[in-house]
């Protein structure tokens, strides 16, 4: 069968390991158009080879390009927008269980039509995921919201560290979540300026909180909170968006004892029931349509 629509690699440079090239979209017609969509773009062979087994992918090379012998392997889609156009991240792992934990190469910033774009998936079997869905970057917006499944509000950081890590773990193991601080359960902006003066500058800041969440949650989480500083009416607000992970998450206690949360009616609650923890890892581990398939929920 004959698609309308294919990716083209003009390659610049290669090696027994690595492709560079760079990345057009191509359309088949009476005058075939190219429509770049990135410069320089490199991939390993073996993913390379990847898209051009799965029928995706022309190849532009001088002297003619020849592929490697077949790999396993996965692609993953990223969506970051929707709209009449997608833009999204291509990802690669060996494994699709993996896949969100062990990208090995990434293609980022990639941009097509909507309908173009589901046929890729269609056709490279691709799973997809709405990265950034839910995310909340206006502190301002977000007190409009109020509290909800998907924000969560703390007066500061140094006196809020223990339900800090809940949340993040809570985020991490039921959805994507934003976790603002400096703001109170009421709505009020009251600012951690006086956090920020006391680690001297708010690099230092970020940096704080960025390590003590690395100290307190179990395993590394991938992808890592968003952790951003923002100035509303000269108060500073910290902004934490965190994505759901394809991993169990827990929090370390003071003990060094783990711990898990999941987010349940706008709160995040701790999990002692083994038989409810395990039902989280199945779905963390495989997801939750292929859990139901198996019988294992």
């Amino acid at each position: 069968m004959r698609h309308l629509y294919s990716f083209l690699a003009v390659v610049l440079s290669l090696d027994d390991v690595e492709v560079h090239f760079d990345f057009y979209h191509l359309t088949a017609r009476a005058t075939p158009e190219r429509e770049l969509l990135k410069h320089r773009a490199k991939l390993p062979r073996h993913y390379f080879d990847m898209l051009l087994y799965a029928g995706v992918l022309q190849v532009e090379s001088d002297p003619p390009y020849q592929p490697s012998l077949k790999r396993p392997a996965s692609i993953g889609m990223n969506i970051r927008s929707l709209g009449s156009r997608v833009l999204f991240d291509m990802c690669f792992s060996p494994r699709t269980y993996k896949l969100w934990q062990n990208t090995d190469a990434v293609l980022e910033d990639i941009t097509l039509p909507s309908d173009i774009f589901e046929e890729y998936v269609y056709r490279l079997g691709a799973i997809s995921r709405f990265r950034y869905l839910g995310r909340v970057e206006d502190p301002q917006v977000a007190i409009q919201l109020g509290e909800n499944d998907m924000i969560e509000f703390k007066r500061d950081f140094l006196l809020s560290k223990s339900g800090i890590i809940k949340s993040v773990v809570a985020f991490a193991n039921s959805n994507n979540g934003n976790l603002f601080l400096g703001i109170t359960d009421e709505g009020s902006i009251v600012g951690v300026n006086h956090e920020v003066e006391q680690y001297g500058d708010p690099d230092k800041y970020v940096l704080a909180i960025t390590q003590y969440i690395q100290d307190k949650t179990t395993p590394f989480l991938t992808p890592f909170p968003k952790i951003s500083l923002k100035k509303v009416m000269d108060k500073y607000v910290v902004i934490i968006f965190v994505e759901v992970s394809s991993e169990l998450i827990c929090g370390l206690d003071k003990n060094g004892e783990k711990y898990v949360v999941i987010r349940t009616n706008n709160r995040s609650v701790v999990v002692k029931d083994p038989h409810q923890i395990g039902e989280i890892y199945v779905k963390r581990k495989l997801g939750s349509e292929i859990s139901r398939r198996l019988g294992l929920l």
